[in-house]
């Protein structure tokens, strides 16, 4: 389905027309096909079924359109996965997927669906064997690619029959740079919008860099970011996440990071180590599903308090309508 919208946030090729009363695309005065062709060609399919049925999901990664969905009728956890490029955010994400789909659990929560299963298993599927026993690492999130924030969910439920929705930010490792030199700079806006809405955060630190010649580099803009999020971080929990811990790094090193990042108060603090090989025991796996635990633990009893409602009063004509 070629062709645009002029409205802003409408995205016919994917959920059909937005418009209110407009069920027929071509019937939509927004919307402008590229060529005559492609105008032929949606007319056809029009008159091929009966109307368009309009759904709110597409199964791929949401934008912040998509996400309304969700929030008007659940409460959500929003969890920043934050860090520059490289340090492992996609395949930490695609890691808690792969484990998720092959039954681990979140404390007493399992996989119960997602909204963008297909944004899962596009970065999951790299995490598979190919041919010759081969796996590959999720691509670089490209700063360009898409709609933006890209936004990752996921239901779970535990044995009890209680739901959470979640919800993962998997941004470009740029606009934490951009970030972490002006706060204010326009490529920076997706970044702003993740540390203003999260309930939680977990900062990426690279093993990898950190051993090896980049480490000033690396040490350097691991601070700088911690030092953004730890601006009006409140009792929003923060975690430390050692990718890649496969690579040895130097316990110096790691105690400088850590010192450095809890030079002020943090109320919610823990550090985890993962890394898409398994580690002894499976630990750096475990570490996974482990960290996002801690947040749900973290978050428990910080939901917002329904308030009561009034006593009935006979008088009260408004109310006695119930």
């Amino acid at each position: 389905m070629a062709g645009n919208c002029s409205k802003e946030n409408c995205y016919p090729e994917e959920t059909g027309c937005n418009h209110e009363g407009c069920d027929v695309l071509t019937d939509c005065k927004f919307y402008h096909a590229d060529n005559k062709e492609d105008k032929e060609s949606i007319a056809h399919d029009s008159n091929e079924s009966e109307y368009f049925v309009r759904i709110p999901w597409t199964g791929n990664t949401f934008g912040l359109k998509d996400l309304n969905y969700l929030t008007v009728t659940s409460k959500v956890v929003l969890i920043g996965i934050t860090g520059v490029a490289s340090v492992g955010k996609t395949t930490f994400l695609a890691t808690l997927y792969c484990m998720l789909r092959h039954g681990h659990s979140i404390g007493d929560y399992q996989f119960a669906g997602s909204l963008t299963i297909n944004g899962w298993e596009n970065i999951a599927w790299y995490l598979s064997w190919k041919q010759n026993n081969d796996i590959q690492f999720p691509p670089h999130t490209s700063s360009n690619a898409g709609r933006i924030p890209g936004l990752l969910h996921l239901t779970l439920k535990n044995s009890s029959g209680d739901k959470k929705e979640l919800v993962f930010t998997d941004a470009p490792g740029e606009w934490f740079d951009n970030w972490t030199f002006n706060q204010n700079d326009p490529n920076a806006k997706g970044v702003v919008w993740i540390h203003q809405n999260a309930d939680a955060f977990l900062l990426f630190a690279d093993c990898d860099k950190l051993s090896g010649s980049d480490l000033g580099k690396a040490r350097k803009q691991t601070r700088l970011v911690a030092d953004r999020l730890k601006h009006n971080l409140g009792n929003r929990p923060l975690g430390l996440v050692w990718s890649k811990s496969d690579i040895k790094l130097d316990d110096e090193i790691k105690l400088q990071i850590t010192n450095y990042i809890k030079n002020s108060p943090i109320e919610n603090y823990n550090e985890f180590e993962t890394s898409v090989r398994e580690g002894t025991d499976s630990q750096h796996h475990l570490n996974v599903c482990e960290s996002i635990n801690w947040i749900l633990l973290s978050l428990n009893g910080q939901v917002n308090i329904i308030p009561g409602v009034q006593q009935y009063k006979p008088q009260d004509m408004f109310l006695s309508k119930r």
